[in-house]
C-alpha cells in the first residue's frame, strides 16, 4: 500500500491546491512527512533535519545538489529547492534516470507558497510513478537533496498556512 500512498497523496494535493493555498482547506503536513519517510531515501526521519544546520547536512548526507549558502544556518531557512521533474530509462534493465531543477520559493525575498506546492506535488507525482514500478531502483537513484526539498517545502507550507 505504501507505493500507492505517494501517488494518492500527489493526486489529493493536486486536486486540493486552490483550497489549500487559499486557506479554505488545511494542509496535512504529517501525511507528507509520512510519505517522505516511507521512501526510505534519507538516513533519518524528515523531521530530524529541521533543526540541522546546512553544514551538518552537507557533511553527513547531502548529495550536493542543493545550493547551500550559509552553512551555519538551519536547513528550514534554506531557499533552494530541488524539483524532481522527469523520469526516463528502462525498468527491465534497471536503468532509471531522474532529472531535477532548482526552484526558489523566496524570489524577491517574498515567500511564494505556490512554488513550494508545485515542488511538492510535481515531485511526488514523478517519484510515485517510479515507486509503483521500480521501488528498489528509486531508493538508489532518487537524490537525497530532492527528498529533503520535499520536507523543506512541506515545512514552509505548514508554517505559512
Amino acid at each position: 500500500m505504501e507505493k500507492l500512498d505517494t501517488m494518492m497523496l500527489a493526486d489529493d494535493l493536486a486536486l486540493s491546491q486552490d483550497k489549500i493555498l487559499s486557506g479554505e482547506q488545511s494542509f496535512d503536513a504529517e501525511a507528507v512527512y509520512k510519505v517522505i519517510d516511507n521512501l526510505g531515501v534519507l538516513n533519518n526521519p524528515i523531521k530530524d533535519y529541521f533543526d540541522m544546520t546546512e553544514e551538518q547536512y552537507y557533511e553527513a548526507e547531502s548529495d550536493h545538489m542543493l545550493t547551500l549558502l550559509d552553512l551555519s544556518d538551519k536547513l528550514v531557512n534554506l531557499h533552494d529547492r530541488i524539483l524532481t521533474n522527469h523520469v526516463d530509462g528502462f525498468v527491465d534493465k534497471d536503468e532509471i534516470n531522474l532529472t531535477y531543477n532548482h526552484e526558489d520559493p523566496y524570489s524577491d525575498d517574498m515567500y511564494n507558497a505556490e512554488v513550494d506546492y508545485h515542488v511538492l506535488t510535481y515531485s511526488l507525482k514523478v517519484i510515485g510513478a517510479v515507486q509503483l514500478v521500480a521501488p528498489k531502483d528509486l531508493q538508489e537513484v532518487l537524490s537525497k537533496d530532492a527528498v529533503l526539498s520535499l520536507g523543506l517545502a512541506t515545512y514552509a507550507l505548514a508554517q505559512n498556512a
